[in-house]
């Protein structure tokens, strides 16, 4: 079992994946119905940890992962307020 990530990390995907959740559960209910959340919000991290493309994007920002978790609240706050302006 690998360890726990650091929370803004953790966060930020569970947001994105809960931001797509409920279009995949519709499209493919069985499987939303046996899919185990918190292992598919690791198993991305992991990934993501893997990804050269994400290495790239974090050098090049220049972030770590605690810097990640000040943009993860901004971009949260965005979400609502678009939220808001639709009406949602």
């Amino acid at each position: 079992m690998t360890p726990t990530p650091p929370q803004p990390l953790r966060d930020l995907v569970a947001q994105r994946l809960n931001l797509q959740w409920d279009s995949f559960s519709r499209e493919h209910p069985n499987l939303a119905r046996a899919i185990d959340r918190v292992n598919l919000i690791d198993t991305t991290i992991d990934n993501l940890r893997r990804n050269p493309e994400y290495i790239k994007a974090m050098r090049e920002a220049d972030l770590d992962e605690a810097q990640l978790g000040a943009i993860s609240r901004v971009l949260a706050t965005i979400e609502r307020a678009v939220a808001v302006a639709l009406g949602l």
